[in-house]
């Protein structure tokens, strides 16, 4: 027996023209991406992730 697929709702109105010029604006000034220090700070953490072993597991 198929799944129905649901209706997928469509913007109208002032809801819309929002909408569209939201993600205009944020298409011409994009987010900031995270600094080399950031970047550097996260490199680090999941090196540690990683490596990470409980003590019951460390070599003797």
């Amino acid at each position: 027996m198929a799944i129905p697929i649901k209706a997928v709702p469509i913007l109208t109105g002032k809801i819309a023209d929002d909408f569209v010029r939201e993600a205009e604006k944020r298409e011409k000034h994009p987010t900031p991406g995270l600094s080399q220090d950031q970047e550097e700070r996260i490199a680090k953490v999941m090196k540690q992730m990683r490596e990470f072993r409980f003590p019951w597991e460390k070599k003797k």
